[in-house]
């Protein structure tokens, strides 16, 4: 419920996590003049949240925990939409994502 009571921050969370990280991701390929492959290998890790050490790090250094855990969430269930919409947008080609199989794991 605590983590509830700052959804600012879940949105700031999601908005760098699925808007600007792809987007470095992409200027960072760019800037580098990478081939289409390395570039497609970029982008899809700017697309990925990398959430889930977070809760470890949020715990270790005295953070909140809850909104850790309340951001990871938020970015995994939504990247099981997101990260297929962004690669399309982005790369043009389709990246097949097994919903279930990150729900379950």
């Amino acid at each position: 419920s605590r983590a509830i009571q700052k959804p600012y921050v879940i949105v700031l969370n999601i908005l760098l996590c699925f808007g600007m990280m792809p987007m470095v991701a992409v200027f960072i390929a760019s800037l580098l003049n990478l081939s289409p492959d390395h570039t497609a290998g970029l982008v899809l890790l700017g697309c990925v949240s990398g959430g889930q050490a977070s809760n470890l790090f949020a715990l270790l250094a005295g953070g909140d925990v809850a909104q850790s855990v309340a951001c990871t969430l938020s970015t995994t269930l939504l990247g099981t939409v997101a990260i297929p919409l962004l690669v399309k947008c982005i790369l043009n080609c389709i990246v097949a994502v097994d919903s279930m199989g990150v729900l379950k794991s």
